[in-house]
């Protein structure tokens, strides 16, 4: 389709293999990417191997295979033959895969390579016997063997024209895993929707979430959100945490997302309970950005945080490690950092380092200035922008924008 007045408008499907809206991650930014597609005229089909709610979109048609979502090798296979029936019977112009379990125009693996998933799930135990034990158990599990079947299957599909990769971590995994060469890669940045926050706004939340706590405004204050605490560093920072008190660096811990009475006590072994305070879930993260002084993320494997993103995008420095591809944001190349960057996720000494350099409001407000302006360039717009521009080129509409 084409309009007298604008470029052509596109008949796009997008996959995925199980989706809710209200999810985090790669279900939330699908729905943004779905939803900013629509509105600027595009007609958006979402194929879902599994959605209980096939109406939450406006103007974004949803076709889910059932309305459960179900983890199983048998379930999966399922999916990746009626998506692809889907794409081959829907007269789409161009489809975007968002999973690489099924095959697409142009694929943007938003989690990474499972390949590269399933090896960091592996280094992430901490005894060699633990390692053994998990590689064998991804070895003997059915759907890990079919994910990684299907995912290069995908990588080698002929209709395959472009790969979107979310960091320059993403692009490591398709060259190192799948021999993939840069001319089928194009760089998009992740990115994030964050809200336009004021001063004033900023320091209310700031005041009335301390206070809740009882965390004076002197104390520094980290904040940790994860759904999955492990993966995402939580046993390494709580023994960092145990440092810094036994230094006598002040600092509390805002703990938001999945955390359950095991966590408690874990902390509680460790005596730093006085320093941890449980959110759990919430859905005003940008108010617990508003709250502290770092968000600290040492995670064992992510393709391109959308936590370190929204803190950056925040204003807020970030403290990852050298396995997120969004750690290029933190420290990026001949600029000033905006946090620090562990490169080992297990090295709680080195966390202790980074996180005792960040008590220091004089190298915090440095981070600030240097994160300045990132609220734009990091935004869900000006991604969509750019996945726009490919999904054209993709469906023959235009060339495709050089990466960056």
């Amino acid at each position: 389709m084409s309009g007298a007045d604008g470029p052509a408008s596109m008949k796009i499907a997008i996959v995925i293999e199980s989706f809710d809206p209200h999810a985090g991650g790669l279900e939330r930014s699908t729905a943004q990417i779905a939803q900013e597609l629509t509105d600027r005229g595009h007609a958006v089909t979402l194929l879902a191997g599994g959605c209980g709610d096939t109406g939450c979109l406006p103007g974004v048609t949803i076709r889910a295979m059932a309305r459960r979502k179900r983890s199983s090798a048998v379930r999966l296979f399922r999916v990746n033959r009626w998506a692809k029936k889907q794409i081959e019977d829907g007269g789409f112009d161009v489809s975007l895969s968002m999973t690489t379990a099924v095959p697409a125009a142009v694929l943007q693996p938003r989690g990474g390579t499972v390949r590269e998933t399933l090896d960091r799930n592996i280094a992430m135990r901490p005894t060699a016997w633990g390692r053994l034990v998990k590689r064998v158990g991804v070895m003997l599990n059915p759907k890990q063997r079919l994910l990684l079947y299907l995912e290069k299957q995908s990588f080698q599909d002929e209709g395959l024209l472009r790969v979107a990769a979310v960091s320059g971590y993403v692009i490591e995994q398709l060259e190192q895993h799948y021999d993939l060469t840069s001319e089928k890669i194009e760089l998009i940045p992740n990115a994030a929707v964050m809200p336009k926050v004021d001063g004033d706004q900023r320091a209310q939340w700031r005041k009335r979430i301390r206070d809740s706590f009882e965390i004076t405004d002197d104390v520094p204050v980290f904040l940790f959100a994860a759904i999955n605490p492990r993966l995402k560093g939580f046993e390494p920072l709580m023994q960092a945490l145990v440092i810094l008190k036994e230094r006598g660096v002040p600092g509390v811990v805002l703990l938001a997302g999945d955390f359950w009475h095991r966590h408690n006590q874990y902390v509680a072994r460790l005596g730093v309970r006085d320093r941890v305070r449980f959110i759990r879930h919430t859905k005003r993260i940008e108010a617990l950005y508003a709250a502290a002084d770092v968000t600290v993320h040492p995670t064992f494997y992510d393709p391109a945080s959308k936590v370190v993103i929204e803190s950056l995008m925040m204003g807020v420095p970030a403290i990852s490690t050298a396995y997120n591809g969004a750690s290029d944001l933190i420290a990026p190349a001949d600029q000033p950092l905006r946090g620090r960057v562990v490169q080992d996720p297990a090295d709680a000494l080195a966390l202790a380092d980074a996180m005792q350099a960040l008590t220091d409001p004089d190298e915090r407000e440095k981070c600030r200035q240097a994160a300045a302006g990132l609220d734009g360039v990091l935004s869900m717009s000006a991604h969509v922008d750019r996945l726009e521009g490919l999904l054209r080129a993709s469906a023959g509409l235009s060339e495709p924008k050089p990466s960056e």
